[in-house]
């Protein structure tokens, strides 16, 4: 069983393509020639020294299954502490007939002669008081 295990893994990797072999390019792109000379440029090598540090600060996943139930169980506080104070509007044919039944709109009255004089009397003293904006000099 091991030897057939080992025999279907290498045949498996064989039949991978090559990722270290170059794509073909088609020769009518207008970018063909750069992308065939930086295929052939090679890179600055790395050194393992370069390579940087894990970060320590990373949470474990428990760290982060623990923060995920403390965040739905803050949601789920939240949904029961505002749900009674949740409402709809309903009903508000009645309300408003309830609200045109308590107001007692004015009644109209035509303008007499001395409300007409008193408009007019205004309008004399704000025309008496207003002056044209100073003109700019072109």
């Amino acid at each position: 069983m091991r030897l057939g295990l080992i025999v279907g893994l290498a045949a498996g990797a064989s039949a991978c393509a090559n990722p270290f072999k170059s794509a073909p390019v088609d020769p009518s792109s207008p970018v063909a020639a750069a992308v065939a000379s930086a295929a052939k440029t090679s890179g600055p090598r790395r050194k393992l020294s370069e390579i940087p540090a894990i970060p320590s600060d990373i949470p474990s996943a428990g760290q982060i299954r623990k923060a995920v139930a403390q965040q739905r169980a803050a949601g789920d506080a939240l949904s029961r502490a505002t749900a009674p104070g949740t409402w709809e509007l309903k009903e508000t044919e009645s309300y408003a007939a309830k609200a045109r039944r308590e107001v007692t709109p004015p009644a109209f009255e035509a303008p007499t002669e001395t409300d007409r004089a008193n408009t007019e009397a205004f309008a004399r003293a704000a025309r008496g008081r207003a002056s044209a904006p100073p003109s700019q000099p072109q």
